[in-house]
């Protein structure tokens, strides 16, 4: 039997060939679903951790140890995290008072620290690194600032800090060091420092910038009291892959557990379980979406395969006859007609098992920068057994028809008869499990998931296959209205395209493939479309620089000075995140550069235009001040509680150095004037505020007249300007419990006074009007705001709405922006800024980092829209759609195949008629007609409609991001010209295959001659 069946392959190879190759393409479609997904599984998770913020990659645990001899900590450092996966950094440190040699230096209050494998991070300006237990090295400003030289000796002592007087004091016996380095950190930005601001250039009672490293011996030396330890472990990003991530995730785990466990507690900071539930996130969905597209391009498999073997069937009915007629039980001729199909499939399959994953390598290096193998196994599941059971069905139930008639049927050839309910049963089935996935969708509120996940695809099927009976009428007629007119090619064609069985399938299968490579390059480009409008809103401009941190004035400042004009950089800030609910994130920016660096697409107020928005002209200009005497004629009438209150004035330096709260001297009732220098203001201040404070904070009553402030003899505000009430102000609300005075007109000048205090605090902070009142915001239309927001004091300020646009830069949606040189203005504290950052246009020049370091400007992140677009590219929806465009693609070129099978059917068929037809004096032209090019021409005017109507039901369900970004989802109408290639390409290709098919057929006109 085994060689009948055989011996029937080889008489017929081009039906065998042709199951074999579907059979290949089903299994090959069906097995590239699972390996693509492992292979986009491990691209995701590498993709993540490599544009995974470094907070994200470290374990961070702090603890100050009970007693100085404390070692616990440290002991168990070794023991919580190893392997190959973990890099661990071990310090520890404390306050220490050097005394230099010569008493006329100054001594200075470094940490003394010792940080694990510290020398290969330092760069050695002079000397070497310490060895033994009496060597330390310090950085080259210490070194000159103390007068030493490498090799001499210098004294240290444990020290602590009095709150008192903001000083550190020496609380230890002194021990001798050599100095055998001077040093500079290689580069202060990078992860090994982590986040202990060892370097910072501000000013503070330490008197210097730098620690003093040492051995850990060195520390143990000297008698101290507790110690700062700290664990910084960062994750090799090599070593977390997808077989990793459970095993790192608890080594974490039980690390922290054990770290938390220690007398003192220590704390443990980590952003790695986010970094791990993104991954899982990414590969959940990768694993769900990406087998969507596999299920249609595995059922047109099938349908061409039915296809196929049907036809083959309705050509051996004499033989089929002949077996019955001879009596061959009905099983054999199951077997022997079902066999030369089912060996060919058999052979597909296995070779298709082996193609597909060799397509998926193709395809990870093409679309994931991948080229990495995929094991046999990543296909070897229910999606090949499906396959090939699917294959074997769909054979089997294709010679149903043939093998169930009788046998008289068989010997006479009658065609089978079309059945006139299986059709239309199929597809309104195919309509109902199509409404049934977008209900789901729409309404079960779980987004693309279940059944729901079939609602692209079966959407476009189920529009394809009313399309396609729709059709067939209206070919009918058009039939019809040739004949009338004697166009016989026309109705020959229009015949074949209504009449003829299967020519209803054949359309809907090429409005199915156009229109799924459609629908996949339309979400593709949707997508990328919202990915790059993210990236550019998130990140705000072209190229962004995280500085480390310094005062809001010090960054304006040295921003301005490296751009004069504003034609490059602008410096921002964020403020403070508030309480109230109602006032959405705010970014303070240099609005004087805004339309040079931002990336701003509103379309109906530009940068320019929000520029002038947000910094309209005060009327008043700032007070101006110098380094000279500062004189403040003021008459205190009366005070309650006002025990020890002094006068201060705060001034901000212009060339960003710290702010300066200069006492002024206590106040004195009656007529007074206070005078005092200004050290700071060598090169220039702003007066911020004229302020009075009590040392302990309490509050107090008081009524005063501000009559003038003058500076070099000459009046910088006289009698009549203080007595200009709108040129001053007091602050809104600077907290809940604090009192602000109330401002009036006096006829010497502005009377200032704050009554009943009753224990409340109070603020007496008189500022000059030199911002506007309220304070002018550009919000984004979706965030909304009240008639206040946080200042960069955290104090209440008034705001009034300038405008409303679609989004704001970085912070998109949710938030809006404010002018940083006004809100500077309004505060008055003269903080720090809160992530201070840089923006950068496209005419920033190249040497722009050289600028910053020559500012004295640490840059710790350096971001650009490029790579993180490319990291967005990379999340788990992203690779997942670029699979549905495979997909598309390949059903596309299943349909040319098909094309290329009813042709090469249509050929054997027709060629008797057609030569008749061309004996009866028809023309070749005329005869061959056959209606190809009409059916893809069609297909390709129905496939948009279907690709459409699909998109628009399922276009906000579609997974763009990892995460839930506000407001960045796929537009309507993404850019055209993808969506165009893709339609164009396929149309393409149906249309050639079309033609030369119809060359094909034409061919068997030609009248053969004996």
């Amino acid at each position: 039997m085994i060689g009948l069946v055989l011996s029937m392959v080889r008489a017929r190879p081009g039906q065998a060939l042709t199951a074999f190759l579907l059979a290949m393409f089903a299994m090959a479609a069906a097995v590239s679903a699972p390996a693509y997904s492992a292979t986009a599984d491990r691209a995701v998770v590498r993709s993540e951790v490599a544009a995974a913020p470094i907070a994200e990659r470290v374990v961070q645990a702090r603890i100050t140890t009970p007693t100085p001899r404390d070692h616990d900590f440290e002991n168990l450092v070794p023991q919580v995290f190893n392997g190959g996966a973990f890099a661990g950094v071990f310090s520890t440190e404390y306050d220490i008072v050097v005394t230099p040699a010569d008493p006329k230096y100054d001594k200075i209050a470094p940490r003394f620290v010792y940080r694990d494998d510290v020398c290969t991070h330092l760069r050695f300006t002079a000397g070497r690194c310490f060895i033994s237990e009496t060597e330390a090295v310090l950085g080259k400003d210490a070194v000159e600032q103390l007068g030493l030289h490498i090799g001499d000796t210098f004294q240290v002592a444990y020290a602590t800090y009095s709150t008192e007087d903001s000083d550190y004091y020496e609380a230890g016996p002194r021990v001798t060091l050599t100095l055998v380095g001077a040093f500079e950190p290689v580069n202060t930005s990078e992860q090994y420092w982590s986040d202990f601001d060892y370097f910072n250039p501000r000013p503070t009672a330490r008197l210097t910038a730098e620690p003093v490293f040492a051995n850990r011996l060195t520390l143990e030396a000297l008698e101290h009291g507790p110690e700062r330890q700290a664990l910084d472990v960062v994750i090799d990003p090599n070593a977390i892959t997808r077989d990793s991530l459970d095993a790192i995730n608890a080594s974490v785990r039980s690390g922290n557990d054990k770290l938390a466990s220690l007398p003192g507690r220590a704390s443990v900071r980590t952003g790695l379980p986010t970094l791990l539930a993104r991954i899982n996130g990414d590969r959940a969905l990768v694993a769900e979406v990406v087998p969507v597209a596999a299920v249609p391009l595995v059922l047109l498999c099938w349908f061409v395969l039915f296809i196929s073997v049907a036809a083959a069937a309705q050509e051996k009915r004499l033989e089929l006859g002949l077996l019955a007629l001879r009596g061959i039980t009905a099983p054999r001729r199951w077997w022997l007609s079902a066999g030369e199909s089912v060996l060919p499939i058999l052979a597909g399959a296995a070779v298709g098992f082996l193609f597909g994953h060799y397509l998926v390598r193709a395809a990870a290096w093409l679309l994931l920068s991948s080229s990495a193998g995929v094991p046999l196994s990543a296909g070897l599941d229910w999606w090949a057994l499906a396959s090939v059971g699917g294959a074997l069905l769909a054979a089997l139930l294709a010679q149903r028809a043939e093998l169930a008639k009788r046998t008289v049927d068989l010997l006479r050839n009658v065609p089978s008869r079309v059945s006139r309910w299986g059709a239309p049963v199929f597809e309104v089935t195919v309509v109902v499990l199509a409404a049934v996935a977008v209900v789901q969708l729409r309404q079960g509120g779980n987004g693309l998931t279940g059944f729901a996940l079939f609602a692209p695809s079966a959407v476009v099927i189920a529009v394809a296959l009313l399309a396609a009976r729709a059709v067939l009428p209206i070919a009918e007629r058009a039939g019809r209205r040739a004949m009338r007119r004697g166009r016989i090619g026309p109705t020959l064609a229009a015949y074949a395209i209504s009449r003829r069985p299967g020519t209803q399938r054949v359309l809907a299968l090429f409005v199915v493939a156009i229109g799924l490579l459609v629908f996949a390059a339309t979400a593709a480009t949707a997508s990328g479309d919202a990915r790059d409008r993210r990236a550019r809103v998130e990140l705000g401009a072209p190229r962004v620089l995280t500085v480390e941190p310094l005062s809001r004035a010090a960054l304006l400042a040295k921003v301005h000075t490296i751009d004069e004009n504003g034609k490059f950089a602008m410096a921002t800030v964020t403020l403070p995140v508030s309480d109230d609910t109602g006032v959405p994130p705010m970014l303070a920016v240099d609005s004087r550069a805004l339309a040079a660096t931002a990336l701003w697409d509103d379309p109906h107020v530009s940068a320019a235009d929000a520029a002038k928005l947000l910094r309209p002209d005060p009327g008043r200009p700032s007070i101006e001040v110098d380094n000279k005497e500062l004189s403040l004629d003021v008459t205190i009438d009366s005070t309650v509680d006002a025990f020890r209150v002094h006068w201060f004035a705060v001034v901000v330096p212009s060339d960003g150095s710290d702010v300066g709260h200069v006492d002024l001297g206590t106040i004195q009732p009656g007529r007074h004037t206070y005078v005092r220098n200004l050290p700071m203001c060598v090169n220039g201040c702003r007066l911020s505020a004229l302020s009075m404070e009590q040392p302990e904070g309490r509050g107090f009553d008081v009524s005063m007249t501000l009559h003038s402030l003058s500076q070099h003899g000459k009046a910088l505000v006289d009698e009549a300007g203080f007595a200009d009430a709108g040129g001053w102000r007091v602050p809104e609300s600077p907290g809940p419990k604090l009192l602000v005075p109330t401002l009036t007109a006096a006829a010497d000048g502005l009377h200032a006074e704050i009554s009943g205090y009753k224990g409340a605090d109070v603020a007496v902070r008189i500022m000059p009007t030199d911002a506007p009142a309220p304070l002018p915001v550009i919000m984004a239309r979706t965030a909304g705001i009240g008639d206040h927001m946080t200042g960069l004091d955290e104090a209440r300020q008034s705001v009034t709405v300038a405008a409303e646009v679609e989004t704001v830069p970085k912070l998109g949606y949710a938030g809006g922006i404010v002018d940083l040189d006004y809100a500077e203005r309004i505060a008055t504290d003269g903080g720090d800024a809160i992530n201070p950052q840089i923006f950068l246009g496209p005419a920033a020049p190249a040497d722009i980092l050289d600028r910053l370091r020559a500012q004295g400007l640490t840059v710790t992140a350096d971001r650009a829209v490029g790579p993180l677009r490319d990291a967005l590219d990379e999340q788990g929806p992203a690779v997942a759609l670029r699979f549905h465009e495979l997909a598309g693609g390949l059903a596309v070129l299943l349909a040319a195949g098909a094309l290329w099978l009813v042709a090469s059917l249509d050929r054997l068929r027709r060629a008797g008629e057609l030569r008749a037809l061309r004996t009866q004096g028809v023309t070749r032209r005329d005869a061959g007609a056959s209606g190809y090019l009409a059916l893809v021409g069609t297909a390709a005017l129905l496939a948009p409609f279907a690709a459409l109507a699909s998109w628009l039901l399922v276009r906000e369900y579609l997974p763009v991001f990892s995460d839930d970004p506000h407001g960045f989802h796929p537009s309507y109408w993404p850019s055209p010209v993808p969506v165009l290639a893709a339609w164009a390409s396929a149309t393409v290709l149906l249309g050639a295959a079309a033609i030369v098919a119809g060359a094909r057929l034409r061919a068997a006109t030609t009248h053969r001659r004996r």
